[in-house]
Parts: C-alpha cells; sequence; structure tokens
C-alpha cells in the first residue's frame, strides 16, 4: 500500500499507455490520412460554423470586414490601373444615369416654373408669397411639389415574384400581383424590342406615367423598388427610394440571393418600405378661406395704420402751421402739442386783443381740430394800450349836459377835448392813468373843459353820474382760465378799481334814495360735465364776492348766483364772472 504512485501521476501514465495499446506504431499514418482528408472536411464545416457563428453574435462580420479592408487596399495601392480598367465600364454607366435622372428632373422642374411664370396663376402665387413672407421660387416650389406615395412594392429581380407590398391607404391599394407581372413584361419587351446595348441595367424601366399615377422603378442588384406615386414628384422621394432599396438589399441579401419563392424571410420588411410612405397634400377649402379672412383682416389694420398716420401727418402739418404764425398784438402762444386726436394750444390774451378763433380763421387754419386753452394777461403793447384808451373815451358814460372826444396825432400822441363836470374829469383822469404802459403814449387834456357841479342841478348831476356808475360796473367782467376759480393777482388787480366804483355807486344811491343790488353770476364752458361746471361757476362767482367784500364792500348788496354751462362758440367767453346791478328807489 505504500508503494502507491500519486493519482494524477497515475492517471497519465495510464493515458500514454492506452493510447499506445490502440495506436501502436501507426500514429504517423494516421497522421497522414488526416492531413489528406483535411480540407473536404473544413470545408463541410466551416460555412455552416460561420453562419450559425454571425447568426448567434455577429462577431465574423467585425472580424472579416477589417482584414477585407487592409486586403482591398493593398490590393488597390498594387494594382490600381487594373482595377479602374476593369471599373470603368459601369462607373460610366452609372455616371451617365445619374446625369440623365438629373437633367430629367431640372427639365421637369424648369417646365413648370415656366409654365406658371406667365399666368393669372403666377399674379396670385407672387402675392400669395409676398403674404407668406417667402420668396416667389419657394413659394413655386411648395406649389410644383404636392404628392403622395400611395403603394410600395418590392419584385424580385430574376423571377419578377412580389416579394412585399405596404400601401398608405388599404382603400386605393393597387393589386401589387398584377402589378409586378405587368411590370415584368413591360420591362422584358421593352428590352427585347429596343434594347440597344449588351449592358442590361441600361435597359430597364425607370418610371412609368398614367393620368392618376406615376411608377417610379428603382433597380437593384437582386430586387426592384415600385412607388405608386400621385401628384408631382420632387428629388427627394427617388432619394428616399433609393436609400430603401439599398437597405433591403443590405438587410436582405442572403435571402435574396437564395429565394426558392417563400417570402417568409421579408415579412419584417415594413419598417425599411415604411419610410417611402410620404407625401405633401394640398391645403383644402377651408384654410384657403382662413388665409382670405387673414388677409382681410392685414388690409384692414394696413387700412386703419395708414389712415392713422395720415390723421397723425395731418396734426402735425397743423401744429407746424400753427408754430409758424405770427400772433397779433396781445396774444402769446406758449405752447402747442398734439393730444388725443386734437391740436392743443396754450395761450395768453389780452382781454382788447384779437379772439383768438378769429385769429385762426384768417389764417386758414382749421379751427374744428384745435383746442385753445386761453389766459388772461396784461399786455404792454403800444397799439393795445392805444385801443384800451379808445375805449375808454367812446364807452365813457356822459351826462346830456357833458362830451369827450379824442383826435390822434402823429408819433402816438392823443388829442382830448370836451366839457365835464369836475367829478367826471378826475374820474375821466384815474381812469386814463390806470391803464397798464399808458406811458408809452403822450394824451393831452390841456382842451378839456371842465365845470364845477354848482353850475347845474345837483339832483340831475347825481342822477346821472349813479346811471354811468350803474352801466360801468354791469359791463365788468372777470375772465378766469380753464379749471380756474381762485383768483389771480391780476384779477385781484381788476377788483379793487370794481369795488371802488360799486362804493362810490352805494354812497350816490344813499344821496339819492336808490336801493342797489348786485348779482355776481358765475359761469363756466362745457368742457366737463354739467355737475362739475355748475359748482365750478357758483365757486368763481363766491370767490368775486369774498373778494369785494374783502375790499369794502357791503355784503348785503351782493348776490352770488350760478349759471353753469355756457355753450358759447368761443369757449373762452363762458369761463367769467358778470355783474348786473339792479337799482330801484326807495316808495
Amino acid at each position: 500500500m505504500t508503494d502507491k504512485v500519486p493519482p494524477s501521476e497515475s492517471s497519465d501514465n495510464s493515458l500514454d499507455k492506452v493510447r499506445k495499446l490502440l495506436i501502436g506504431q501507426d500514429d504517423k499514418f494516421i497522421q497522414e490520412k488526416l492531413q489528406h482528408n483535411a480540407k473536404g472536411l473544413v470545408s463541410n464545416v466551416v460555412s455552416e460554423a460561420l453562419f450559425e457563428r454571425e447568426s448567434k453574435d455577429g462577431s465574423v462580420n467585425k472580424v472579416l470586414v477589417p482584414l477585407v479592408e487592409r486586403s482591398l487596399h493593398r490590393s488597390i495601392e498594387a494594382n490600381s490601373e487594373k482595377i479602374v480598367g476593369t471599373l470603368y465600364p459601369l462607373v460610366g454607366a452609372l455616371v451617365r444615369k445619374a446625369v440623365s435622372s438629373f437633367l430629367v428632373e431640372f427639365v421637369e422642374r424648369t417646365n413648370a416654373l415656366i409654365e406658371n411664370s406667365f399666368s393669372p396663376k403666377s399674379v396670385s402665387w407672387r402675392f400669395k408669397a409676398w403674404q407668406s413672407g417667402v420668396s416667389y421660387s419657394e413659394y413655386v416650389a411648395s406649389q410644383i411639389y404636392q404628392y403622395q406615395v400611395q403603394q410600395i412594392l418590392v419584385i424580385h429581380r430574376e423571377t419578377g415574384t412580389l416579394l412585399h407590398s405596404i400601401s398608405s391607404d388599404p382603400e386605393k391599394e393597387k393589386d401589387a400581383d398584377l402589378i409586378s407581372s405587368m411590370l415584368v413584361a413591360i420591362n422584358d419587351f421593352v428590352a427585347d424590342a429596343f434594347g440597344v446595348t449588351s449592358n442590361e441595367s441600361e435597359n430597364e424601366l425607370g418610371e412609368i406615367k398614367t393620368d392618376d399615377f406615376t411608377l417610379l422603378i428603382k433597380i437593384g442588384p437582386q430586387a426592384l423598388l415600385v412607388a405608386a406615386v400621385t401628384g408631382s414628384i420632387p428629388p427627394e422621394v427617388r432619394g428616399t427610394l433609393q436609400k430603401a432599396l439599398e437597405e433591403f438589399h443590405q438587410f436582405y441579401q442572403q435571402p435574396l440571393v437564395n429565394y426558392d419563392g417563400d417570402n417568409a424571410p421579408f415579412e419584417g420588411c415594413e419598417t425599411i418600405l415604411s419610410d417611402c410612405l410620404v407625401s405633401e397634400r394640398k391645403e383644402g377649402e377651408g384654410k384657403r378661406s382662413k388665409r382670405i379672412v387673414g388677409t382681410v383682416v392685414l388690409v384692414a389694420i394696413f387700412a386703419s395704420l395708414l389712415i392713422l398716420s395720415f390723421m397723425r401727418v395731418s396734426l402735425s402739418i397743423l401744429k407746424s402751421d400753427l408754430h409758424e404764425l405770427t400772433p397779433p398784438p396781445g396774444v402769446i402762444v406758449t405752447d402747442v402739442f398734439i393730444s388725443n386726436g386734437r391740436v392743443h394750444a396754450k395761450v395768453l390774451r389780452d382781454p382788447v386783443a384779437t379772439n383768438i378763433e378769429q385769429w385762426l380763421v384768417e389764417n386758414e387754419i382749421n379751427v374744428d381740430k384745435v383746442t385753445v386753452d386761453e389766459e388772461p394777461f396784461v399786455s404792454l403793447n403800444p397799439s393795445l394800450v392805444e385801443q384800451k384808451l379808445e375805449k375808454l373815451i367812446n364807452n365813457y358814460p356822459l351826462s346830456e349836459s357833458e362830451s369827450v372826444t379824442m383826435d390822434k396825432g402823429e408819433n402816438r400822441s392823443y388829442l382830448i377835448s370836451g366839457t365835464v363836470f369836475t367829478p367826471s374829469a378826475i374820474n375821466l383822469d384815474q381812469q386814463i392813468n390806470a391803464i397798464p404802459g399808458i406811458e408809452a403814449l403822450i394824451v393831452d387834456t390841456s382842451l378839456l373843459s371842465v365845470k364845477a357841479a354848482y353850475e347845474i342841478n345837483d339832483s340831475v348831476f347825481q342822477k346821472a353820474t349813479l346811471n354811468r356808475l350803474v352801466n360801468k360796473v354791469s359791463s365788468q367782467n372777470v375772465l378766469f382760465a380753464t379749471n380756474q376759480e381762485a383768483l389771480s393777482e391780476v384779477q385781484l388787480a381788476t377788483l379793487e378799481e370794481l369795488a371802488s366804483d360799486i362804493k362810490q355807486l352805494l354812497k350816490l344811491a344813499d344821496s339819492t334814495n336808490t336801493i342797489v343790488n348786485i348779482v355776481v353770476m358765475g359761469a363756466s364752458d362745457n368742457s366737463g360735465s354739467s355737475a362739475r361746471n355748475r359748482t365750478l361757476s357758483q365757486k368763481r362767482a363766491e370767490n368775486v364776492v369774498n373778494s369785494l367784500i374783502s375790499l369794502g364792500v357791503e355784503s348785503d348788496i351782493l348776490i352770488p348766483i350760478s349759471l353753469g354751462e355756457l355753450p358759447l362758440r368761443n369757449a373762452s367767453m363762458g369761463r367769467l364772472v358778470m355783474l348786473n346791478v339792479l337799482i330801484s328807489s326807495e316808495q
């Protein structure tokens, strides 16, 4: 038991002994035999082993492709001239077919462009191209390339058998077997009757046109790809078909080579062929009507913008014309601007200056488009001072025994003459000196004859003076700017003179037993609401009354009332406070 050999050594020796007993001295004979039959044994199993290995994990392709590429590269480097000579006929045929296909497509597209370049349709297309914002050529192309690939057929080239067929619309699907047989028959007829070369690929049909559809035929080594297309066929469809045919040959190379009439291996080719079922349909009437509506809306918007632009330009011209006008004396234009579709002008105007509306009309300005915001001010312009002096003399209230006249001389000199009583002379002199800017004029009163008051009946003189003061106070008014209720410094200065006249009137009323009441009436224009205008006019009247009271006028005789809106043509004439003196004799 102690002499046992380890199992591993024992088993190795035993195997050698068994091999020696079986083969003996004939192992050399067996090796020669195996080498003699090795080619036959390997050839029977290599192709099957490679097919099974490629089907299992695709490793054969990964190994062989680099080897073939390197071998092909070495062969081309070593035998370039020989390979070029061999491939020349094939390459020449391919180039001729490619150029021919390009020229056919180019001519078709050019013909379509020419046919639609000088027709009513071309005018419509040019307008729609402008409307869509694209070039005319792009729009024409979009109209030409409207098509639908309805059906795809794959036909075995050698036998003419239909391998597979798919359709975009089962209702429009043609008889695939019939088309397949027809194509093979027509192709054989053309090849036999009109073929002039020995190259079979150049005798194959590439396209068959009918009134309803076109059959595009792409020819491969083992199969034909046929597409039934309606409408105009763009170049990209042909490229798509060619690419699909190449992919079909790549994936089904072995079944195509060993085709025996069984179409089962091609059942899964729909994923390749479905990419060829492309289409570009014409737009329907609904979209066309929407385009018409959109066009109408765009035209309406454009017309509105055009009208608004014209109005804006018109207002801008009107604004420019106002800027260029030279205002009359006593009028100052402080600002001109456009707002809410009207031209607004802010103006300072002396009460005796030319009316603003009259000034605009004289200069051919459309007063309906101009809103004037007028504010009163006192101008020192000599011509206006002359007008104020003339107005004072012409409207001076006199008794029947008094008279005043004025003659104008050179260099703005005025000569006042006539006969007046002492109070009237004093009052006239005060009013002349109260005119702003009177220093610019030369007023001579040396020819004015002044009579003493005792020369006439005192009661008659008092009544005449009372009537003069009544008329003077009643003719006074206070002008306001738009939406203004507070009194300015200019208005307060006017009220001081008015308060002096009222106090003198009250003294004469006491001496002549006359009852005096003064109605102070506030008014406004119609630029705001009626309620706002009533409140504004009431406040204006109350402010004038309060100012007169503060200047020493008795409050009992002042009656403020609101006239509200005065719808006068000249809005500035309505923004004022008027006075009306009521007198009656005591019973």
